[in-house]
């Protein structure tokens, strides 16, 4: 595969059916919004979601 072609792959975007939409936890606007928050502040972001998992060691 070309670099060129491997860049077209990867700007490709599909629309997930709308059933599977209306069944997300999250829309559009709360991803951009999670999205930007994990750009910013990466670690806070991280360790607030981290809470939700069971770890041996934060």
């Amino acid at each position: 595969m070309t670099d060129k072609a491997a860049t077209l792959e990867l700007d490709q975007t599909y629309a997930p059916r709308a059933d599977f939409s209306r069944s997300a936890h999250v829309d559009a606007a709360k991803y951009d919004e999670m999205y930007r928050a994990s750009i910013t502040d990466p670690e806070g972001f991280w360790g607030e979601h981290g809470k939700r998992l069971d770890w041996i060691r934060p």
